[in-house]
Parts: C-alpha cells; structure tokens; sequence
C-alpha cells in the first residue's frame, strides 16, 4: 500500500474524534465541521463555514494604532505563562546547526533536539515539557521579504515540546494553546478556528495529525503530534514528541496590530531608515501596506508580472510605484537581512561561495544592495548594533558578538564593491538580451555577483525593461540548505569487529593477537594496537610478525591492516603486532597541536573560527578554519606565538567517554569541530584551559610533551576557509633545520650576509625588470624588421618558421598583418595566425593549415601543433 499525505488526511478525516478531538472542543462549545473552501475538517465555536486559513481568509487583526509592545517584553509575556505551566525555560541553540550534519541551519526548534544515529533522528533534550526561543534561518521567501507584509529570513521559532510519557499529550497541549491564545494573545473563542491536517517526514518514517491555530485570517501557531511511523501501516513511534511551533514575530504582529510583520517586528530599525532615507508614510504607502500582507511573489512567473499586478491592485504605474513604494520595501527587506546576519555571525557563520555561507551572502548582498540604490542609510552597521541593543534582555551574546562581526562585514563590502565593479560592465549587454531564465540568473549571480536588482536599475536606467524569474532566490538558496557529506567508497567486509586496544593503554607498543580474517592485501584481527586512519589521524604502520604494516583503515567496526603479505597469514594464527613507535610520536604530536593551533587561531582571529578539516601526517600537519581572508604575517606569528605558549604552559590532556546529552550541556556546541556526534556515547578530548572537542584520535597527555611548534604556511584552500600548515616537536625542527639551509644556500649564491640578504633581492629584482624593459623594447625592433622581410614575400600567405618565443612571434605576425596573412610558427610548436584588415582569410582556418589546434578570432588566432 501506497503512503502518502493525502491517504493520511483521508484516514485521519475518517476518525477525527480519534486524531484530532480533545476534551476542551466540546468543553467550550466548539463543533466539528469541513471547510466549503478546502474541504479539510476544523473546530469552531461561531458556527462559521471556513476553517480560517490565511489561503481563504484575509487578515483583520490590524489596528488603527497598533499597541507598543517590545520584542522582549512580549517574550516575557509568552515565557512567563509557560513556565507557570510547568514547562523549563531552555536558552537558545546556534543558527548554525554544528549537531546536525545534514543541516548548515536550525530551520526549527524541533531540530535543537533531533540528533542522526546511523542515519536514524533521535532526541536529546534538557528538560520534558520545554520551552526555547529558538531563532530560526530560513531562505525559500527572500523574493517576497519587503514585498510582502508577513516574509521573514529570520524568525524566532517559540517552541514548545514535550516528548514521551513523562511529557503531556495532545488533550493537555491543545488546553495550553486556548489558554495562551484567550488569556494572553487576548483572542475570542468565537474568533478562533482550530484546523485539521497532516505532518510527515519525506520518507514517513515519523508522522501524524496536526492542529493548526487561526484567528482573523492569521495561522498563530501548528501543534503537531509526532506519534507514528509506517511500515506497512500506521505503527506508534516508540518515542511520541509534541512539537508546536509558535512563530513568535506573527504572535508579536497580531498582538501589536500593526500593517506589517516588518513595523511590528524591528519598529525601531525601520523608524531609523525612514528617517535617514526620508521616507515618509502617505496615503499610497498605507494603501500598499493594507493589501501587502496578501502577497506572493513565489506565486507568480516573474517579478516583472508581480509589480504590474501589484500596481493595478493600488492604481498607479509601475514608475510610481518604484518611486514611492519600492524604497520601502527595500527598508523592509534590509530590517529582516541584517537581523538574520547578526544572528548567524554572531554564531560562528560566514558569507561565502560554498555551503551555507552561500546563502549569508545572498542576504549580506541584496540588503547592501538595497541600501546603496536607496541611500537609506550611510552606517549599514548600525542597524547590527541596534538589533543586538534591541535583543539584548533575550541574548545579550549578540551585543558581544559585534566587535568581531564588523571586520567580517567590512570584508564582505569590499568583495562586493569589487564584484558590483564586474557585474555593471556585465549589465548592459544582459539587458538588451531581455528575458533571462533561472539557471542563466543564478550563473551571472554566482560567476559575477549580478543580483536581480542590480539587472532591474541598470535596465531602468537605459530606459528598458528585464524579466527577472520571481523564483531566483528560491533556487539558488535551496541548493545549500542541507549539508553535503563526501562519498567515500566503503568496503564491506565479512569479519568480525575489532577491539581499539589503542584506547586501553595508548603507549603499549606490542601486543598478540589473533587473525579473523584474511583479504587480498589487508589482514583483520581480533584486537589491535594500530590506530586506524580517522579524523584527519593518518593511520599507524608497523609490523605483524615479519610482515611490513604500510597504512590502518576503518570499515565500519572492521580495522583492516594493509600489507602486500597478507596472503601469508591465515584465519585463526596467533600473531605479534609491533607499533612504529616513531610515526605514532609524530602523529600524536601533531594532533596534539592541532587543539592549540585551533584555539590559537580562533583567540587571534575571532570566535568565528571554526575547524572545518584537518590531516595529521608524519612529517607535518595542516588545520582548515573557517576565515574571510588569508591572515596576515603578523597574525601567523601571533597565532605560532600563542600555540607554543599553550605548550610550555604545560596543559594536561584528558579524555573522557560521556553521554551525549551531558557532553552538550557541559561543554556546548564548540565539541563538533569535526562534525556532529554519530552515537549517543561521545569520546570528549579535553586540553584542559585550551579547547574541548568531540575527537577519536590519539594525544600526548600534557602540551609540554608536544615539543614547539612551527607555522610556515597559510592559504586560502576556497572562500571562507584558510588552510594553517604546521609541524611539531621533532617534524618541526626538521622544518627549521630545512629552512636555514635554503637561507644559507641563498647568501651563498649571491655572496652577501643573512642581514643583507633582503637588500641583495630587491635590488636583482628592480635590475631584472629593468633588463626586461630594455627586451621589450629589442623585441619590438626585431618584430618590426622581420615583419619588414616577410611582407616582401610574394606569397599571398606567408608560412614560415622563425626562432622566436610566442611573445616575440606574435608581435611579428601582428606587424606582418598590417600588410599580408601570415602563418608562423617555432620550433616548439607554438602557432599564430594573422590576417590583414581587408583580408578575406579567416585566421582561425590559417591555423588549421598549419596543423595546429587553437582558438581566436577572424583577425587572430594561435595555437599549438
């Protein structure tokens, strides 16, 4: 049988007094019909015939002068009623979603809870029944932020959960919702309508009935009842959750009274810039306001369509409406970005061209965008700081959070100054090519930072109109919502798993043990000492018996022992391992150091630091952070200076196996530098005062046993990301050692003192340049003359090879042309073709002749044999 949401709402529909009825319906005179516009089965106490969603009913909530209510002491109201109820207040989780590698962000608060156990969701909470103010990111409705009254990026999702038999069911939930909704929220019975539906996950491994809330056109809140799973037919989930997601700035909104979600939401932020920009409100602006709310630009083909329509519903022209009304959607939009950015800067992210950070960009740009062609204000930044002063009394760590957010913006400014510079050459010839496609959007926007309304001011600019899909941002956005894991080839093998005696006592060098199974070029054991390649660990090598040990793997609890004599064992020997003693000092060293080269870095370049990969190998190590710029020489010094200090401050090194939960709450989110813990039970590697991480590898137990470490380079590896190289102890003074050598070579050859050796380069390098001025100017004097003999040729087309290099010979052909085709070409191969103004030749079919592949135009052409 097939599974699907509309069999489910048919089956629900079936027995809703089973799925859907509670008590306190009939309690309070609340009778169940089906909507005449959805068909969907709902409650209501009026007797009305509609089930009051949004899709069919049109908001009535606004107020003529909306209530002064905070974003925090609404907060206050809503967390007070809760915890009066029985329900432990939690503090927020990251935006950053570091527990989820399936996700880069919390799209809700269900997921501060949910964690992936062989590819299975399971639950870790603090506390049963909860509340959190968990901020959310979302980015499938950025084209309708500011055109719309109700689209946000960024939302607190107000969660209340209860999860198993020690929380409540779905009586007790729907009993706390009437009485926040009356009591607080000051909404009538007679105006509340509760609507019947349907929650699953895409593959239906856990779903069931929800309950959503609606009054005046408004859905305040969904309550879904996570209770059942399908397996040839509804089965109960053994762990039942209540997950009711309150969108906390819609509860603001419809309390307030105001026109939009934006006034209501960040009325100090959008005061701010009407004032700065002059911005006024008129007639028009209300009018727009009024009807906004009503808005989707995802539901319509074009942008272009959506103005035209929105225009016809005010009664004006396109043109008036850009003067009058788009400036203040762009004030709305721009309100709406810089809060979601501080949020996720503020929690370790980054704007990038990669993964998420994808998507921080497109929001960082488009409100920068928007700021510029409006002028709204010349002090983007403080619209950070006042969303942070705003939001201080909920998460005062925002405040904190801007001293080193403002280089990360100033950053990002300049990247995008230097790609707007790009994308306005671009514009022109994009706007005469009229109407563009999604994929040919996303490909000017990714390739040369062309924003749709970038497109839109230069087209209006040039007095043209351009089509813009209305689903851009949707596409682009939705490609680096989930997290991308790297395939690799997994061998599976027929053996049973083998004991990690390396964790027993990690100094033992020597043990017995017992052959399991035998492979073509790897030997499986009973127990090892070799630790196998993980986490960015190479693995050990060594011997067992006689047999040469060249690498350790993992397949899942299979370590396997490669050697080329594996045939030589057999399935049941008793054997001796011997551990490289040598290559597990170095390995330890270097992984030891990688804690202090990640919280050097992250205490010299800023809490935004984040390890994003790491490789420990023998001779040397290297550690990727999330950066926004390659650190200067001055910042590797600082970062080496502070690494080596953690070593000779001599930190013990201790590791601990912990529940997850206990983890989490001890040590927070900072554990999952390497990504999210894949079991309930975590292996915790404390450098105690330096850093905590969730971390299988091997350590030294104290800093002073890594020996001093040595930084001797730093790249950019992808936007967003810096690669720190480094070695340690032994490995590092080899470096050193190498180091001086090529120093003292150096002064050697040119014969000077290391002080002088600076001087000594500086100066052949301005005599290099000058010599090659002087060629330059030999080259353009023997072009001149040997295009002089070839133009006497009496050949229509001259072929011929010269001894020149390519620079040199294409200038000849350039001269030659000025009089005659020509095709020449050296001994390497190289191939150049040029044709005379007036010539009827094709340069690129000259080439040809020659025998040589290449490209060009008519005129020029080059190549190689």
């Amino acid at each position: 049988m097939e599974v699907s949401k509309p069999f489910l709402r048919k089956k629900f529909a079936k027995d809703y007094a089973k799925y859907y009825e509670v008590p306190l319906f009939r309690q309070e005179g609340f009778e169940h019909r089906v909507c005449e516009k959805c068909g969907k089965g709902f409650w209501t106490a009026s007797g009305v015939h509609s089930c009051g969603d949004s899709e069919h009913e049109e908001y009535s909530f606004f107020r003529e002068k909306p209530r002064n209510e905070s974003y925090a002491s609404f907060w206050k109201k809503f967390s007070d009623f809760f915890s009066r109820n029985g329900h432990e207040i939690v503090p927020r989780y990251p935006v950053i979603s570091r527990w989820r590698d399936d996700l880069y962000f919390t799209i809700a608060s269900i997921v501060d809870f949910q964690r992936l156990e062989n590819g299975r969701v399971v639950f870790e909470y603090p506390a049963n029944p909860l509340v959190v103010p968990q901020p959310c990111l979302r980015f499938s409705d950025i084209a309708n932020i500011g055109v719309t009254g109700r689209h946000l990026s960024g939302f607190m999702m107000a969660g209340q959960h209860s999860f198993g038999e020690k929380g409540y069911k779905r009586d007790k939930c729907i009993e706390l919702n009437y009485g926040f909704l009356t009591k607080v929220l000051g909404v009538k019975k007679e105006e509340l309508t509760y609507g019947e539906d349907v929650w699953a996950l895409p593959d239906f491994s856990a779903f069931g009935p929800c309950i959503e809330s609606f009054a005046k056109g408004s859905e305040l809140v969904n309550s879904v009842f996570m209770q059942y799973y399908w397996d040839d037919g509804v089965k109960d989930l053994p762990l039942s959750v209540i997950d009711v997601g309150w969108g906390f700035e819609r509860l603001l909104w419809y309390y307030r009274g105001d026109q939009t979600i934006y006034d209501a939401t960040f009325p100090m932020e959008v005061a701010y810039l009407k004032k700065n920009a002059g911005i006024r409100e008129t007639e028009l602006t209300k009018k727009y306001n009024r009807i906004s709310s009503s808005l989707d630009v995802e539901n319509v083909h074009s942008f272009h369509e959506e103005k035209n329509k929105i225009a016809g519903s005010l009664g004006i022209t396109v043109q008036e409406m850009e003067e009058e009304i788009a400036p203040m959607q762009a004030l709305y939009a721009v309100a709406d970005h810089t809060r979601s950015l501080l949020f996720a800067l503020a929690d370790g992210g980054l704007p990038s061209n990669t993964a998420g950070g994808y998507n921080l960009r497109v929001l960082f740009r488009r409100a920068l965008g928007f700021v510029q062609q409006y002028e709204l204000t010349d002090d983007y930044v403080k619209l950070f700081e006042m969303h942070a002063r705003d939001l201080k009394p909920l998460w005062p760590e925002l405040e904190e959070s801007l001293e080193w957010i403002k280089p990360i913006l100033e950053n990002e400014e300049e990247k995008y100054a230097e790609s707007l510079k790009k994308a306005k050459r671009m514009c022109g010839s994009v706007v005469r090519s009229g109407k563009l496609s999604s994929e040919k959007m996303a490909v000017l926007y990714e390739s040369h930072g062309v924003t749709p309304e970038l497109l839109e001011a230069v087209a209006g600019e040039g007095g043209c109109e351009i089509d813009v899909p209305s689903d851009f941002y949707s596409k682009i956005t939705s490609r680096h919502l989930m997290g991308e894991k790297n395939a690799e080839e997994t061998l599976v093998v027929n053996a049973p798993a083998t004991k990690p005696a390396y964790y027993d006592d990690p100094k033992k060098t020597e043990i017995s043990a017992k052959v399991v199974q035998v492979f073509d070029d790897a030997v499986a054991l009973d127990k090892t000492i070799f630790y196998p390649e993980g986490g960015g660990q190479c693995g050990d090598r060594g011997f067992i018996d006689d047999a040469r040990i060249e690498d350790t793997r993992k397949t899942g609890g299979v370590i396997l022992h490669c050697t080329p004599l594996a045939k030589n064992f057999r399935k049941g020997q008793k054997v001796r391992l011997k551990l490289d003693v040598d290559r597990r000092d170095a390995l330890t060293r270097h992984h030891t150091a990688t804690h202090c080269v990640n919280a050097a870095a992250r205490e010299v370049l800023g809490p935004h630091v984040w390890q994003c990969g790491s490789r420990k190998e023998e001779d040397e190590a290297h550690l990727d952070v999330t950066h926004f710029e390659k650190p200067s020489r001055d910042q590797l010094l600082l970062i080496e200076e502070k690494a080596n200090q953690f070593v000779l401050e001599a930190h013990p090194v201790r590791v601990t196996e912990m529940n997850r939960g206990e983890a989490e709450e001890k040590y927070g989110f900072r554990l999952y530098q390497g990504g999210g813990a894949i079991g309930n039970r975590v292996r915790v590697v404390e450098v105690e005062g330096v850093d905590v991480e969730a971390c299988g590898g091997l350590h030294r137990d104290n800093t002073s046993e890594i020996g001093f470490i040595k930084i001797f380079g730093a790249e950019q590896v992808q936007d967003g990301v810096t690669r720190l190289r480094y070695a340690a102890g032994p490995a590092a003074l080899k470096k050193a050692r190498s180091d001086q050598l090529l120093l003292e070579e150096a002064c050697a050859q040119l014969n000077v003192s290391k002080i002088d050796l600076v001087n000594s380069i500086n100066r052949l390098f301005n005599e290099w340049k000058e010599r090659g001025k002087k060629i330059e100017k030999c080259s353009d004097v023997i072009a001149f003359d040997e295009a002089r003999k070839l133009a006497a040729d009496k050949a229509a087309v001259v072929k011929k090879q010269l001894d020149y290099d390519a620079d040199t010979l294409q200038k000849i052909a350039s001269e030659c042309a000025k009089e005659k085709d020509c095709v020449l070409w050296n001994a390497d191969g190289f191939v150049v073709a040029a044709c005379a103004a007036a010539s009827k030749n094709d340069a690129v079919a000259l080439l040809k002749t020659a025998g040589a592949k290449g490209g060009g135009s008519p005129r020029f052409a080059r190549g190689k044999k």
